[in-house]
Formats: structure tokens, C-alpha cells, sequence
């Protein structure tokens, strides 16, 4: 299966951070890749679905901060309060 690429060079963050938002338990199956963050602050904050995110690049303040159940991985610098006020994941 491939990933969902979601590619922020292109697309806008509060679009990305809202089609994270609204996956449920079987679109959540699909893993996401989301390319290009270049230093954007709160990439995939407040993700609420058992769903794997890969983000390649660098990722400014709070990324993945609030984040319940998903698995988030950054391949690359982060910014400070990552992964704040994670629940699980």
C-alpha cells in the first residue's frame, strides 16, 4: 500500500493539519509522508488516529504536539516543544 504524500512546498499547513484531523480508524491504515516542511511550526499537531506520519525535512515549534495515537517520525532538525502534551503514540 502506498503512502499518502502530502507535499508542503505545494499545500497549505492548515489543510494538511485538517485531512490529519478528519482520519478515522480505516483511512488512518494508509501511512503519510509529508515532504517539504521547511521549518513550519505545529506540522501534524493534534492527530487523534492510529496512523503512521513520516515528515522529510526540518520542522519548526510544536510539531506533533498534542498527538494521540498516531507515530510520527521527523527525518530531520526540530524546533522546541515537540511532541508536547503527547498522549500516546
Amino acid at each position: 500500500m502506498g503512502a499518502e504524500v502530502f507535499d508542503l512546498a505545494t499545500g497549505e499547513l492548515r489543510q494538511l493539519n485538517q485531512r490529519l484531523h478528519d482520519l478515522t480508524e480505516e483511512t488512518a491504515k494508509t501511512p503519510w509522508r509529508i515532504l517539504h516542511p521547511r521549518g513550519a511550526h505545529a506540522v501534524a499537531a493534534g492527530v487523534d488516529a492510529p496512523v503512521e506520519i513520516d515528515i522529510e525535512g526540518h520542522v519548526g515549534y510544536y510539531c506533533a504536539g498534542m498527538n494521540q495515537r498516531a507515530y510520527i517520525t521527523v527525518h530531520g532538525m526540530v524546533g522546541v516543544g515537540v511532541a508536547e502534551n503527547m498522549m500516546s503514540g
